[in-house]
């Protein structure tokens, strides 16, 4: 028994050691974000990734009471450029090149109008960009999101 627990110890520690960060201290998850400036201020979200029909980068969180979230589409297989946000609808023959962003505030959807995302660093693991947009409501009112940037999982 007393072989059997030492033996348990030694395999532990052993996997301790194999699971040590990298020499920077920190995860590739501490270094994932999603920021920009909406109405003078700034916001700084966790980004998480999801891939259907295109590739979506999200944050939201709730500020002042409001769920506040934004989101960055783009086509399913990514490219490094700066490419235009449009309000296009995505379709069958739009989907490899459609750049779409949009900021929700509560239940009020400003769609991106127009702006650019620009795919600064791509990888197999890791995307990286910036973006700036106006977005539009149903009623017409109008928001401008600047200083963008993202480091996601791709």
């Amino acid at each position: 028994m007393k072989k059997l627990v030492t033996l348990l110890l030694v395999v532990i520690a052993t996997s301790l050691i194999g699971c040590s960060s990298d020499d920077s201290g920190e995860s590739i998850e501490e270094g994932f974000f999603l920021k920009f400036t909406y109405n003078g201020e700034q916001y700084s979200f966790e980004p998480q990734t999801g891939t259907s029909l295109q590739k979506v980068i999200f944050g939201m969180e709730n500020v002042n009471d409001v769920q506040t979230r934004l989101t960055l589409y783009l086509p399913k297989n990514p490219s490094v450029g700066t490419f235009e946000i449009t309000n296009d609808t995505p379709t069958d023959q739009n989907l490899a090149t459609l750049h779409n962003a949009a900021l929700d505030l509560g239940d009020i959807t400003f769609a991106g109008t127009s702006g650019t995302l620009k795919i600064t660093s791509l990888t197999e693991d890791i995307i990286k960009g910036t973006f700036s947009f106006t977005g539009t409501d149903e009623n017409g009112e109008t928001v401008t999101v600047t200083n963008g940037s993202f480091t996601a999982f791709n």
